[in-house]
């Protein structure tokens, strides 16, 4: 009897010490196994990469519209704005050069004197003018400050003088391609016509070995100097074509000329790809000689493409334009060294 009542107490403490326990579920819930992996914490994000800020936009295309309209005051207003927004960088140093151009086109002299000095002190208070080929934030309105200073000095002390100061500017400290070719055809444009033609300086070719200028004496010469790149060059082609060959039983002859724009590394690259262009866009000039040279691009003042040269049967420059022509002015040039 005894041990039937100590076996019914022991059940009795048993469901009660159950009862006071939570349920499995509970349990399970509240604490993770210990075999249970910690959770991973997330990444952190990784920090946006910075985009890079716009270039600011260039004034110069909209003061070229106004000069166009010969309407210097807001040529000078949008350059104005443009320097209060962004300062005096690359662009307002463009647009300025602009300026001095304007002014001399709309016969303000003044003003186009004092743009001019204001691009070269500019240019030379920048820190990073030097060397000037790796700058051409300074090349091309440091360019434009000479022309314009070039064409004041013929207005008031005649073309010799203009022309003195154009060779001294060369002289002065080495100057890159594109720079020299510029001063080079301001001098042309003083000078060249009635002088014997300069040489053709032949640093490769395409297609069969161009003859020299000299070899062609005693018949009229046309010099086509151009660039693969050139819009006006395509464009130019087939008034060309047909000037020449209207005039091929006059015994006019066309050389053309061009020089290598990418680094000497590419130079193989970049004869192929001149080929082709001139194989594609000017097939119906025929198969003209064509000349690589620098030296003769810049002597020959080729800053703007196409650039032309008359020259007559003596060899004497009768024409020198530095600018696309109609087929009516091309006419007109031939016409001129057939004499």
């Amino acid at each position: 009897m005894r041990r039937h009542l100590w076996f019914a107490l022991a059940g009795l403490a048993t469901l009660a010490l159950l009862a006071g326990l939570p349920p499995r579920a509970a349990r399970s819930q509240s604490a993770p196994p210990a075999t249970a992996p910690s959770p991973v914490a997330p990444a952190s994000p990784a920090p946006p990469t910075p985009a890079t800020p716009a270039a600011p936009p260039s004034p110069v295309s909209g003061i070229r519209n106004k000069l166009a309209a010969a309407d210097l005051l807001s040529a000078e207003s949008i350059l104005e704005v443009h320097r209060e927004k962004y300062g005096e960088d690359g662009p307002w140093l463009a647009g300025l050069g602009w300026l001095a151009r304007g002014a001399l086109l709309v016969g303000d002299t003044a003003k186009a004197r004092r743009y001019a000095a204001d691009v070269r002190r500019k240019c030379i208070a920048r820190p990073d003018t030097l060397p000037l080929e790796k700058n051409h934030d300074v090349e091309g309105p440091l360019g434009a400050a000479i022309e314009v200073q070039a064409q004041l000095m013929q207005r008031s002390h005649g073309t010799r003088a203009a022309a003195a100061f154009l060779r001294a500017e060369l002289a002065a400290t080495p100057k890159p391609p594109a720079f020299a070719s510029r001063l080079h055809k301001r001098l042309n444009m003083l000078e060249l016509v009635g002088r014997p033609a300069p040489e053709i300086a032949t640093e490769g070719h395409l297609g069969d070995p161009p003859p020299s200028l000299a070899s062609l004496r005693g018949k009229p010469v046309v010099l086509f100097l151009w660039a693969e790149w050139c819009a006006d060059c395509k464009a130019q082609s087939a008034s060309l074509a047909r000037v020449l060959r209207k005039h091929a039983g006059d015994g006019v002859r066309c050389l053309a000329v061009t020089r290598w724009y990418d680094a000497d590394s590419l130079r193989a690259r970049e004869t192929t790809r001149v080929d082709s262009v001139w194989t594609a866009v000017y097939s119906e000039l025929g198969p003209l000689p064509r000349a690589f040279s620098t030296p003769s691009m810049i002597e020959y003042g080729v800053s703007s493409t196409p650039t032309f040269v008359f020259v007559d049967r003596k060899g004497v420059v009768r024409g020198y334009t530095p600018t696309r022509l109609t087929e009516e002015e091309l006419e007109r040039n031939v016409a001129a060294i057939l004499r």
